[in-house]
């Protein structure tokens, strides 16, 4: 499968050959400008990107990074030029100066690596925007006259067309599809080569349950997860029945230890009183583990309830009491059947979690999917395929038929940069290797270069990919 001449390594040839509006608004804003207006017309680059901080300094933004609609910083990945330093970490913009303290954001660690502070608003008396370690962050005051006459805010702005753009629309459909599905099957070597990694320290079956732990832990909870099922190995867990694993899943995510009873309807009561029952028994020895700041640090804000980590730890409960029957559809590619492993694992149920979201939320309406379509699809492409094809190398053509997920504002990112609102980007994004491939180049140039696309090789690059497939042709 992943041969010397295979389009994964054409790719990685590829990538090594590089690395080795509003109207003027007079006299003050318009006040029917909002923050969200002005984090859009920001982000559209319609006040320019160089500008002269409060103290005087001359600063430029490299890249706009990523606007970030979940807690936190405004804009993440950011790259700010100031002198010969390169400031790399997170923008904030707020309609006041004095939003930074009274939101608290000069105690909240999550806003440390901010490089730059954006205000429309500031008192006459000089206000220091500090960070919780006391760093001084620099600061830009955006005035009206800084905005382009053609500048409207745009609400939906979630990435800014690349100059990539023009080559890959000059170039036929044929060599963006072999682009696009070269990126791809690279993205799934790297995948098959951690897993085997994993797999050649630890044993094929705990590099298994390790990796489905982390495709349970969505985006923000994987690490989380994968520190659960290292310190709370397969073969010792297998050796409890489901009452003690869960007890101990439950017990060292540190879940159960800031949950007050009186705050609890009465199944949630019934059902902690059943971990409890066999925690209490172990949780001394598992003592180093609880608190700050060994216990996992979970990410709970912009977590949708239905992602919660408490409901993926109940799965991976569930998912362990069904592992002899779920391993073995994982062994080899002999056993491999994508609808058998797929059913199985949405007919996973639990007594109390296929009908919470939380250990605090009252009962679902109706039965949840303990582990739904998405999940599943985040399974076949980050554990099974991976951890098969290069065993059946013809399983590659059913991974390529493999739809595409649902809600991924990564790849939605990864299609405006490339191909703005060219049709190709929808057509690019039908299939879940399409979405991948897209990740993949995206994360290899755009998230590479901090030059704001200027000197970004990419564009110069598909002239080459463009010629050798005129010659294949």
């Amino acid at each position: 499968m992943f041969h010397d001449d295979s389009p994964a390594s054409r790719y990685l040839g590829f990538w090594e050959s590089v690395f080795s509006g509003v109207a003027e608004l007079p006299g003050g804003w318009n006040e029917s400008l909002g923050e969200l207006d002005l984090q859009s017309l920001w982000f559209a680059g319609e006040f320019g990107s160089e500008f002269t901080t409060t103290d005087g300094r001359r600063i430029a933004v490299r890249d706009f990074g990523v606007w970030n609609h979940a807690a936190g910083p405004d804009f993440t990945g950011c790259a700010v030029q100031c002198g010969n330093e390169t400031l790399r970490g997170s923008i904030e913009l707020d309609p006041d100066v004095r939003d930074w303290e009274r939101h608290g954001h000069g105690a909240n660690p999550a806003y440390e690596d901010v490089v730059l502070h954006l205000f429309t608003h500031a008192p006459e008396a000089r206000v220091f925007t500090r960070t919780a370690a006391h760093r001084e962050v620099h600061q830009v005051q955006l005035k009206p006259e800084m905005l382009k006459e053609t500048a409207r805010p745009r609400h939906l702005a979630e990435a800014r067309l690349g100059r990539c753009s023009t080559p890959l629309k000059e170039m036929n459909e044929f060599a963006v599809i072999s682009l696009v599905e070269a990126a791809a099957q690279y993205r799934l070597r790297r995948k098959s080569q951690k897993l085997q990694a994993l797999a050649n320290i630890h044993g094929r079956e705990q590099a298994v349950y390790q990796s489905l732990a982390a495709a349970l832990g969505y985006r923000n909870n994987q690490r989380p997860f994968i520190v659960l099922a290292q310190r709370l190995p397969l073969k010792m867990m297998l050796k409890l029945d489901a009452a003690e694993r869960e007890a101990l899943l439950f017990g060292v995510s540190g879940f159960m230890e800031g949950v007050r009873y009186e705050d609890t309807q009465p199944d949630t009561r019934a059902y902690l009183r059943g971990l409890w029952a066999e925690w209490w028994k172990r949780r001394e020895a598992f003592a180093n583990w609880l608190g700050v700041p060994a216990q996992p640090r979970w990410v709970i804000a912009g977590t949708r309830p239905g992602n919660h980590p408490q409901r993926r730890t109940g799965a991976l409960s569930v998912l362990l009491g069904e592992w002899k029957h779920v391993s073995s559809l994982l062994r080899d590619a002999k056993s491999w059947c994508r609808k058998t492993l797929s059913t199985a694992l949405l007919h996973l149920e639990h007594p109390y979690w296929s009908h919470h979201y939380t250990l605090l939320a009252d009962p679902a309406s109706k039965p949840l999917a303990l582990i739904g379509g998405t999940r599943v699809q985040e399974i076949l492409a980050n554990v099974a395929y991976p951890l098969l094809i290069p065993e059946s190398p013809k399983l590659w053509e059913e991974y390529k038929e493999l739809p595409a997920m649902l809600d991924n504002q990564k790849v939605r990112r990864a299609a405006l940069r490339l191909f703005g609102e060219n049709e190709r980007g929808v057509l690019f994004q039908k299939r879940l290797f399409q979405q991948q491939g897209l990740l993949q180049i995206y994360e290899d140039y755009c998230l590479e270069d901090d030059s704001a696309c200027e000197e970004c090789p990419f564009p110069e690059k598909l002239k080459e990919w463009r010629a050798e497939e005129a010659v294949t042709a």
